[in-house]
């Protein structure tokens, strides 16, 4: 990313004042911290891993120009550390302890509680990145479990960010895939927002469309690079998420990247899934399942005409309110998350009549809706192939779920969010069950071309 490309981002942006890449970039950590932060002291949050690639360097350099720091605050890394709300109150504690600016050193969950417990705490933060894994170092918003309920949580976007590319090539191999996937799951959210955009429920900010989807393929070009550390291609993945993050800064709203693919991913999150190693699998990992079963269930809804039949059909089958509430309870009333996914359920439920008005007007644009989606999307094959050449998973069996139990998570995934998918389209169409039951029975989809040798988990 050119000097000129970031002076012009950072004009854009409303919360993000800084952005450091390149190699070196860690040595401008005291004079960016002195200027933003002027006569403050600061500390350290990270994980065993990220003190050890980044942590512990950072602090000796702001403590060798007399910036004064504070013992650092560094949760264990095994197990893995879960991005649960409740782990913000002790970083919220230390801030007000120290009243020190808090620096996150690390990836997804580190800089996520860090962005929370500063806004909690009524401070800004700054974070040294680690691992080209995610986009939330420079997005509006923390992605938290709140009594098991993921959710994207209000808080503004760091104020500086420094991504020296020499430590997130230090990174394990999996998280530059995981972050691979992560912005190929672009692809499908764009996908979802022209089906939300023409079903008129989120219509489309060409600003903010153009910040992420025209760019998007060249930096999913190289997939095959990420497994051999090239510069090039992680750079361009980091770049991507950067830029996708920026984007969320703007819309203050996760729209621009996250549609189908992240309620997935979100579902098995919360049923705390493990792969058949015992470990949760990465964000990024399930959003490629995530993302590969919202790109065939597109392909398989487009290939439809959406006729009047269809849409009298669907409106003789629409439920009432009751019936919704009381699938949703089916679904998740032993669970904790129960009456938030309720309130979603109930903000996004319609009349007959406005579904009746609604598919006429997809009906009216479905031909050119079909092409539009196709367009937007990587075609399933050749997306299957860019995750295994950037060895993310292709099969549900890798994350810890058999196929089937991956595919019927579309019903439950349809209800958490009040944001319009492709799910939504299927239920309102009444095309679901169909959908799902080809899906299930295409051998082309959720599979590995050349066998998996691992056997599936049930949850």
């Amino acid at each position: 990313m050119t000097s000129s490309t970031i002076d012009r981002i950072m004009e854009r942006v409303p919360e993000t004042r800084a952005l450091r890449i390149g190699a070196g970039c860690m040595r401008d950590l005291p004079p960016l911290f002195a200027s933003l932060f002027p006569g403050q002291s600061a500390f350290i949050i990270a994980d065993d891993n990220t003190f050890q690639a980044a942590g512990e360097s950072a602090q000796s350099m702001l403590t060798a120009v007399g910036i004064t720091t504070f013992p650092p605050l560094i949760f264990s890394g095994s197990p893995t550390l879960h991005a649960d709300h409740e782990h913000c109150a002790i970083i919220v504690a230390r801030i007000h302890e120290y009243g020190a600016v808090p620096i996150a050193v690390g990836s997804g969950t580190i800089n996520d509680l860090v962005k929370r417990a500063a806004f909690e705490a009524g401070v800004r933060y700054l974070v040294v990145a680690t691992a080209a894994s995610v986009d939330g170092y420079s997005s509006f918003g923390a992605a938290l479990s709140v009594n098991q309920f993921k959710k994207t949580m209000e808080c503004p976007a760091p104020l500086a960010i420094l991504a020296d590319p020499e430590i997130l090539r230090s990174a394990p191999t999996p998280m530059g895939a995981a972050g691979y996937a992560d912005l190929a799951s672009k692809l499908t959210a764009g996908a979802d927002w022209l089906i939300a955009d023409a079903a008129g429920a989120d219509p489309i900010d060409p600003e903010i469309w153009a910040m992420v989807q025209p760019p998007l393929r060249g930096w999913l070009a190289h997939p095959e690079g990420l497994k051999s550390g090239d510069a090039k291609a992680l750079d361009a993945v980091f770049e991507g998420l950067t830029m996708t993050g920026f984007a969320m800064q703007v819309a203050r709203q996760s729209r621009p990247a996250s549609g189908s693919d992240h309620l997935f991913s979100h579902i098995w999150e919360m049923l705390g899934i493990l792969d058949p190693n015992g470990e949760p699998p990465s964000h990024g990992f399930k959003v490629a399942i995530g993302t590969l079963i919202a790109t065939a269930m597109m392909e398989i809804c487009f290939r439809r005409p959406l006729t009047d039949a269809d849409i009298e059909h669907a409106c003789e089958q629409w439920p009432s309110w009751n019936q919704v509430e009381a699938a949703v309870a089916d679904a998740f009333s032993s669970t904790p998350m129960y009456e938030r996914v309720l309130e979603e359920s109930a903000a996004k439920y319609i009349d007959t009549e406005a579904l009746r008005a609604r598919l006429r007007r997809m009906q009216a644009q479905w031909g050119d809706l079909g092409r539009k989606v196709a367009e937007q999307l990587m075609p399933y094959a050749d997306l299957r192939d860019a995750f295994l050449q950037a060895e993310c998973p292709v099969t549900p069996q890798e994350i810890g779920l058999t196929r089937e139990a991956a595919i019927d998570t579309a019903h439950r995934a349809q209800m958490i969010r009040n944001r319009y998918t492709i799910l939504d389209l299927l239920v309102e169409l009444a095309w679901m069950p169909d959908v799902l039951a080809q899906l299930k029975q295409a051998p082309e989809y959720l599979t590995h071309p050349f066998g998996s040798e691992k056997e599936p988990t049930q949850l």
